[in-house]
């Protein structure tokens, strides 16, 4: 068992976004629904030298990544060590925390007889609705065995952001910027339920458990941190004696799923899966998978949607006497 918005006229930004994800969808159409688009993920020039102090201030909005532009990929010289915690900011007795602040554990390595004035860690991010990336700078936190030294990067939120993607840049003081950006696809740190990356839309579902197999349509929400995304669904008719495992696939195929539509405003898309299993059951459990990070040998995110542990279950009408 698996565990684990808005104005009536778009900003041209937006409306760019909006046509780049039409032609996606009709290069997925033309050449398979698994198509890799690392490409797709832009880059701005700005006007700055690696090393200098010239680069973004903290929380400013910019169409896109200026640190994958500027820097290197290196993780010998900066990676990001899976590892976070938050802290709550701007406290209220009613509605809870009005922000948080993301703190990413980073390793770097120093480079000896450097200027430290010219010396910076951070990171840049951004969140599913909102293309504009941001910049957080961080802070020395203690030097690790064998001199690398251990940094903390602040991500700064609000309480409805809970899932962030990010890449890290190193600028060492010897006019070099280094990026961890796992390996272009970014990395993720959701802070909240899975419920913030994907969710089944049961109330949209048309599945039933016939004399003749499963049948019907069943949907789901997906936030849409990357073009590159593996989706699954995963179930048993058997009570997880047996398992099925559905991927990915083209509109109009059976027990595959398939993109529907971007859902407005909101970050999230819509995929759903005709199912059609035939035989004798008498329930059908399920719940969806959703992996970021399936390409170029990337560090890979995954999340499920499994009603909270115990997973969707539709089960077969009694017979009528």
């Amino acid at each position: 068992m698996p565990t684990d918005r808005a104005s009536d006229l778009a900003a041209p930004d937006q409306l760019f976004d909006t046509a780049l994800s039409r032609l996606r969808r009709r290069a997925a159409a033309t050449g398979g629904a698994f198509a890799g688009a690392a490409a797709l993920v832009g880059v701005a020039q700005l006007p700055m030298l690696a090393g200098c102090a010239s680069e973004p201030q903290a929380g400013e909005a910019q169409e896109e990544s200026w640190s994958q532009d500027q820097g290197q990929r290196n993780t010998e010289m900066v990676s990001y060590q899976n590892a976070y915690w938050t802290e709550c900011r701007q406290p209220n007795t009613r509605f809870g925390c009005g922000s948080y602040e993301i703190f990413l554990k980073v390793r770097v390595r120093p480079v000896h007889g450097v200027d430290l004035q010219w010396k910076k860690v951070g990171a840049t991010y951004r969140v599913p609705f909102d293309l504009h990336d941001r910049t957080a700078v961080g802070s020395y936190y203690a030097t690790l065995p064998g001199g690398d030294e251990e940094w903390h990067v602040p991500l700064s939120v609000s309480s409805s952001q809970s899932t962030v993607l990010f890449d890290l840049w190193y600028q060492d003081g010897a006019y070099h910027t280094w990026v961890d950006d796992n390996q272009g696809e970014f990395h993720v740190v959701n802070t909240g339920a899975a419920s913030n990356v994907l969710r089944a839309e049961p109330w949209l579902s048309t599945v039933a458990v016939t004399p003749s197999g499963v049948k019907g349509k069943l949907s789901v929400q997906v936030a849409d941190l990357d073009y590159d995304k593996q989706l699954v669904l995963v179930g048993s008719t058997d009570g997880w004696r047996t398992r099925i495992d559905l991927g990915m696939g083209n509109r109009g195929e059976k027990n595959r799923l398939s993109w529907v539509e971007d859902l407005p405003w909101s970050g999230f898309e819509r995929w759903d899966i005709e199912l059609d299993l035939p035989g004798d059951f008498q329930r059908f459990e399920y719940a969806i998978g959703y992996h970021h990070g399936v390409v170029n040998g990337a560090t890979r995110y995954s999340f499920w949607d499994n009603n909270w542990g115990q997973n969707y279950i539709v089960d077969r009408p009694a017979p009528i006497d």
